[in-house]
């Protein structure tokens, strides 16, 4: 937006109607769609392009947008990107109680492994190397890395209450076993074996639950 005044952005809303009126109303379902097909761009760009070579401006293309329609949502593009993902990532299991919370751990690395975790490596190797913005990396974490946390504590805290794991369980570091089994099959390439989840969660099991450690 170019001397604070909104219609000389070079895309400002062009084709998108009422959408630009001072008095649009908030919640119509035009704008719920095209915030939908701004977070489905992202996502793909993400996927097939990568972080570094993605846009605010491709994605807007790529949705049907305008860049003005993006920027009055988003502020950049690690604004952008880790709302995305966050948005998506919602759609993974809710915390709470469990009736089996090693069996319910090991689906949860699963399906992060195969849902988040190329994404994550991507985004967190791309903010932590563009230090121009370090409230982008912040954001990531807050908004991706901290709820699937919460997620997988629950899982371990419920299992120590149960008596599964001792009371002295360090969960911190059961925490960083379960994610590091994840991001290690992903820096090392590794992608065969299915049950690979079953044996990390075994192995924290293994080393806190009762009896000798």
């Amino acid at each position: 937006m170019r001397g604070g005044v909104a219609p000389t952005h070079p895309d400002a809303d062009v084709g998108a109607g009422a959408e630009t009126g001072p008095c649009r109303a908030p919640g119509r379902p035009r704008d719920e769609r095209a915030s939908q097909a701004i977070t489905e761009a992202a996502l793909r760009q993400l996927d097939q392009l990568g972080y570094a070579h993605m846009s605010m401006e491709s994605v807007a293309v790529e949705a049907g947008v305008s860049r003005a329609t993006v920027y009055r949502r988003y502020r950049d593009k690690g604004d952008l990107v880790t709302a995305a993902i966050a948005a998506n990532a919602r759609a993974g299991p809710a915390s709470g109680a469990t009736s089996a919370p090693r069996e319910d751990l090991a689906r949860y690395l699963r399906e992060f492994d195969e849902r988040f975790a190329e994404s994550c490596l991507e985004v967190l190797g791309a903010l932590v190397g563009a230090r121009e913005d370090p409230g982008a990396l912040t954001l990531h974490r807050e908004r991706v890395i901290a709820p699937r946390t919460a997620y997988a504590r629950s899982l371990l805290d419920e299992a120590r209450r149960r008596g599964e794991l001792r009371p002295d369980a360090d969960i911190d570091l059961a925490l960083e076993m379960a994610a590091g089994s994840v991001f290690y099959r992903r820096v090392a390439g590794i992608t065969s074996g299915t049950d690979w989840a079953t044996r990390a969660v075994d192995a924290i099991w293994a080393a806190m639950g009762p009896g000798p450690a």
